[in-house]
């Protein structure tokens, strides 16, 4: 599979990318221990069976990361994917020149 990067350019999709930043995400707020890191792996996976389904000819960056976002969130991991989008979001405006006005930090409150 290729995936089409922010740039237009095409390269080849390489999954293990998603679980580096989803455990660069985690470990902002945890300790990275077996369980956890198991417990990342298997949302990665579950990211990459979401975009095997999705049939797109050549997914994007901006959907590999909502699939993230989704699935961290469905998998409970609330406070990981604050920080996931968070740093996604602070790139974005760094790629548009806005990196250095504008910080941004996510509080999602869980509504049962």
């Amino acid at each position: 599979m290729q995936i089409t990067k922010r740039n237009g350019q095409i390269a080849d999709f390489d999954p293990d990318k998603i679980y580096q930043a989803i455990l660069k995400a985690a470990k902002t707020v945890y300790v990275i221990d077996d369980k956890l890191a198991q417990d990342l792996a298997q949302v990665t996976k579950k990211v990459v069976i979401d975009l095997q389904e999705a049939q797109a000819e050549r997914p994007t960056i901006s959907m590999v990361q909502s699939l993230v976002e989704h699935r961290l969130l469905e998998a409970g991991y609330i406070t990981i994917a604050e920080h996931y989008i968070s740093y996604r979001l602070q790139r974005d405006l760094e790629r548009s020149g806005y990196g250095d006005k504008i910080i941004v930090h996510l509080n999602f409150e869980q509504i049962r």
